[in-house]
Formats: structure tokens, sequence, C-alpha cells
């Protein structure tokens, strides 16, 4: 699978999502599977540049290739500039917001909240492809409400205006995360364009991965929540072993290893608790959060993990 001329690793990708797929975990993902990986969302806003939040952002993953940022905002020339920015830092793919439902975002009139302006779609993206060299890709929703074809609008727009891949989340703005995703938009847009889609929403299994690509005849798929507390899902999409439970309990610990190391004790021990809670879920242990939830220094969570790896390895050899 082709991103213009750049040979994408896998027909997966890790989708980009603000204060989760941060760099440990896209290093963990990658390491498993080597899914495509896109940055968490970054302001186009030149005087937010050098904040701590963009800095870390704006980390590549280690061998991780292509390197690929999404950016977003609302003025077109803006969003031009810093597209150039991230391309003179080494950046190989510019991903455009269209997609993000936080209120936060849309009250800014940015990610989802575009699609109620597609000129503006267009522009934007016209502007942020003629100013660098390298591809130009979007990430989009639905529509704005259930039901409505703006969001097929939108990536039609877009790829007229220089997009070399659009990626469909299947709800709407209105939807959020609520109810199940719908692919038949997704499928709609796949007919119509020219270029990779990639579908988005409620794939949390191989089995999901596959009814999705079915539905919704894309190129390949993005997973988003469905890969926290279980990185493995790229080793299994990518046909590699998956880890045993032993296995996993170590991937837990060197992912939270890598979050103190990353953001520091004090910022890694406070991040590492809600991957650290999804792990648990997915283990069948959400009972154990608690304890763990009171934890209030990096170590005392590295050593609490490996006494629950022991105590959970005991429990299913009595069994």
């Amino acid at each position: 699978m082709k991103i213009g001329a750049l040979e994408l690793p896998n027909t997966f990708a890790l989708a980009p999502m603000a204060g989760l797929s941060d760099v440990p975990f896209r290093s963990i993902a990658w390491q498993l599977g080597r899914p495509y990986l896109v940055s968490e969302m970054v302001s186009s806003k030149v005087e937010l540049w050098e904040t701590g939040k963009s800095r870390l952002r704006r980390v590549p993953v280690p061998g991780a290739t292509p390197v690929a940022v999404q950016i977003a905002g609302t003025d077109p020339q803006v969003m031009a500039e810093a597209a150039k920015r991230h391309v003179d830092e080494g950046v190989e793919i510019i991903d455009i917001n269209f997609g993000c439902p936080a209120k936060k975002v849309c009250r800014k009139f940015a990610g989802s909240a575009l699609l109620a302006d597609l000129d503006l779609v267009g522009r934007i993206v016209d502007a942020v492809a003629r100013a660098v060299p390298v591809p130009v890709t979007v990430k989009t929703r639905t529509g704005l409400t259930t039901g409505d074809d703006l969001g097929v609008q939108a990536g039609c727009i877009a790829v007229a205006n220089g997009a070399q891949m659009v990626v469909m989340h299947g709800r709407s703005r209105a939807c959020k995360f609520n109810g199940s995703a719908d692919y038949t938009a997704v499928r709609e847009l796949k007919s119509r364009v020219d270029v990779p889609v990639m579908v988005n929403g409620d794939i949390d299994s191989l089995a999901a991965a596959q009814q999705a690509l079915a539905v919704s005849n894309a190129d390949g798929i993005m997973i988003g929540r469905g890969a926290l507390g279980q990185p493995w899902l790229f080793a299994e999409l990518a046909g590699n072993p998956v880890p045993d439970r032993p296995g996993k309990w170590q991937i837990i610990c060197t992912h939270v290893e890598l979050m103190h190391s990353f953001y520091g004790e004090l910022a890694g021990l406070r991040i590492a608790r809600k991957h650290v809670l999804a792990y648990l879920r997915n283990l069948g242990l959400a009972a154990q959060s608690k304890a763990f939830l009171q934890l209030n220094d990096a170590q005392e969570q590295l050593d609490w993990l490996l006494r629950m790896s022991r105590w959970d390895q005991q429990s299913r050899d009595a069994a």
C-alpha cells in the first residue's frame, strides 16, 4: 500500500489519539507489528510550536518509517506554514485532522467542525499540498450528523485538492464515540476516489478488522481505541506470534518504563495509569485497578506490576 510514492509498512495503522498514541505507545506498536504510525494531533499555531506538549508530540519513533504528523487548524496559510516546519524537521507525510469531535477542538472550528465548510476544507488541503513536497492525507468522519454525506463530500474535495489518502471514521461528529461504527459511507467514498482509503472505528480484533474491510471495501484499517490495552493486536494483524500471558506482562512493564523515561517519573507515572487500567481490563483484572491508582511512585508502579504478573501466573497455574 502506497501513499504517493511512499510504501507503507503494512495495510494497518495506529490512529492519532491525543494523550494516548504517544511515542511510548507507538514504539510498542511498532515493535510488535510495524503498523503505519501517525503522531498525536499537533496544533498549527506557530505560538504553540515550542510548548512542551508540541515538542513531545513531534518526536519520531526511532526506526519507524514513514514519519507522519497530524496537524489541526482552520487557516489555510497557517496550516501550510506548519506543514513546512514539520517537513523541515524530517516529516515524510502530513495528515490533516477533519475528524476530531472533541469540544475543545470543534469550538475553534477545527477538526470535524470543518465539515460544515467544505470550501474551507478544500482550501486547507490545497494550501498544504502546494506548500510541501511530501504526501498530504486527511482523516475525517462520515459527517456532522448521522445520515448526511458531508464526510464523503469532504473526502472527495480533499482528493481533488491534492490529498493522497483519506481515513474515515465510521461515525458522525454528533455520534462522538457512541453507538456502533457504520462503514457504508467509507464504501461510498472508496467508490468515488482513486487514492487509498482507510477505515476506522470499532476495530478491536482480527475478526473486526476483516469485517470492516469487507463492508467498506477500504484498502486498509486504522485502529484507535481498539488498540488500547492490547497493542499485541498489531502482531496478530501482521501474522506475527501473539505474546503469551507472561509475554504480555513483559510488554506492559516495558511500556510503563518507556513512559517514565519519556515524560520523566512524575508525569510518566500519571500518564501510565490510563494505559495500565486498559491493560488490566484486557487481561480480565479490572478489579485490581484501584490498587494501581493508589501508587504515587514510578518504581512502585513497576514493582506492583511485577508482583501482579507473578500472582496472575500462580493463580492460573492453581486453576
